[in-house]
């Protein structure tokens, strides 16, 4: 075996572990939050060796380890090394992001001709649910494992009135690695009045590896025919456009486009965002959670990962607000475009458009989402 480089995003070679073998599971202390709070941080690990991490700080996965084509490991997820840093972290890096994932205009909205006001977090908006969204809490945790996987299951009730929403809402997230290197996120929330919830996970992808640059070079795949164009401050406008013909085409399955085309091109949407940063409405066809929603490549490392999930959209974002102000793992600094996230969501759909429709969860429907990560290697 070649030497290895140990660390948090070390490069180990790869190895199959027998069903028996395998140690599924592992917890640890992950530090005090300043409130005085201690966190914990899970490892879960399959038969091939990949090994993701989550704190019950934000529902942050803090690591995601998966070999390449040479079956070397490498961390392919943006972050840090300390639970400090994630307290104080304006990235958003890995974390559960809610009551409501996006920006809402004024921090208005109403329901049934009553209007609330939020917290404002960000120029003129509320951005990702606010000042201490779920995203800066500190979630309850349990652990299961069988025979062929294992799962983290967070919890935690956010009070009527948080951040300027209406009702408690029970939130649980569960997350689950299996043997077949499918990494599967499973959302759940019930309030006792009307409100809006709009849940995503924000992890940043750089499929070479977290400390290997910037993702101009990965390839991409969306299985969606429209977008949401955007305003200047980053609104959608309302009109659902065909992606046929402009910069954000991503719809050939076999010749990915790959980001570098046209990232730093005249395509306005893109000059707005400083990168890609829209909703793409996803098609029909994905919504059952079995067809492949969207797909990201590295080539020389051969890693992928492909995505699946139920919600109607999707954002790609490729990290366009990183500006090196922030020391992740391995003292690495991070740079714009150093990763790419693929979030999927209910904030828009080709049925509703951009209707608060989308976003509305009333005692009488608890709301639930199922999203599959694959990895794979071409």
């Amino acid at each position: 075996m070649k030497n290895s480089r140990i660390g948090m995003g070390c490069l180990v070679k790869a190895h199959l572990v027998s069903k028996s073998s395998v140690k599924r599971l592992a917890s640890a202390d992950f530090g005090q939050l300043s409130s005085g709070e201690s966190t914990q941080l899970f490892t879960l690990q399959n038969k091939s060796g990949t090994r993701v991490s989550i704190t019950n700080f934000g529902g942050i996965i803090t690591t995601i380890n998966t070999e390449d084509k040479n079956g070397i490991f490498a961390d392919i997820v943006l972050g840090y090394d300390n639970i400090q840093s994630y307290e104080h972290d304006p990235y958003y890096l890995g974390a559960i992001i809610g009551r409501y994932a996006g920006r809402i205009e004024q921090g208005t909205f109403s329901i049934a001709d009553e209007t609330f006001q939020l917290s404002l977090n960000a120029p003129n908006s509320q951005l990702h649910g606010g000042k201490k969204a779920l995203n800066k809490q500190l979630w309850q945790a349990k652990t299961f494992q069988d025979d062929g996987s294992a799962s983290v299951e967070l919890t935690y009730t956010s009070p009527d009135g948080e951040e300027g929403f209406p009702g408690t809402v029970n939130f649980k997230i569960i997350y689950r690695l299996d043997d077949d290197n499918q990494f599967t996120l499973e959302y759940f929330a019930h309030t006792d009045k009307a409100t809006l919830v709009n849940l995503t996970q924000h992890s940043y992808f750089n499929l070479a590896g977290h400390n290997s640059g910037n993702i101009l070079t990965h390839q991409v795949y969306i299985n969606a025919d429209h977008f949401l164009p955007m305003t200047e401050h980053a609104y959608p406008t309302g009109e659902q456009k065909q992606v046929k013909g402009t910069a954000h085409d991503f719809t050939n399955k076999t010749d990915l486009r790959t980001l570098a085309d046209e990232i730093n091109g005249k395509d306005r949407q893109i000059k707005i965002a400083l990168g890609y940063d829209n909703y793409w409405l996803l098609n029909e066809e994905c919504l059952s959670g079995e067809v492949m929603a969207a797909k990201a490549v590295e080539k020389i490392s051969g890693r992928c990962i492909s995505i699946y999930s139920d919600q109607p959209s999707l954002i790609l974002y490729t990290a366009n607000y990183i500006d090196g102000s922030q020391i992740g793992k391995e003292d690495y600094c991070y740079q714009p475009h150093a990763a790419l996230c693929l979030e999927s969501q209910r904030a828009n759909s080709l049925q509703q458009g951009c209707s608060l429709d989308n976003v509305l969860l009333t005692p009488e429907a608890d709301f639930y989402s199922k999203t599959r990560w694959v990895f794979s290697c071409l």
